[in-house]
């Protein structure tokens, strides 16, 4: 490639936003980008604040009451077993105290 302005051969640039062919006179060429696009927007949407109305765990839809505050609703959570021989752990978690309770045996 050659330079528009002089006609001399272009040379590889190397500069802190990239690579690129330049004229060794230091002639800028047209159709190539030689400085790094200057952005400046501002956030014409501003963030909401989300609320939650009651503070219950939406999640808590097993019948379960809860020894603590009584609630009837509660989250079923199944943790892995460690091991192959060993069986899940569950445990029902109050939709609105959130107190924990581990079951015993399985769940069905």
């Amino acid at each position: 490639m050659f330079c528009k302005t002089c006609g001399r051969l272009l040379q590889l640039k190397t500069t802190p936003y990239g690579k690129w062919m330049a004229c060794p006179e230091g002639h800028v060429q047209p159709e190539l980008v030689q400085s790094a696009p200057e952005i400046k927007t501002k956030n014409l949407h501003q963030g909401k604040e989300i609320k939650v109305d009651d503070g219950t765990n939406l999640l808590a839809m097993h019948d379960h009451k809860c020894p603590k505050c009584g609630h009837d609703k509660a989250e079923l959570m199944e943790m892995a077993p460690n091991y192959s021989d060993e069986d899940g752990i569950y445990r029902m978690k109050c939709g609105k105290c959130g107190f924990t309770v581990q079951l015993e045996g399985k769940v069905k």
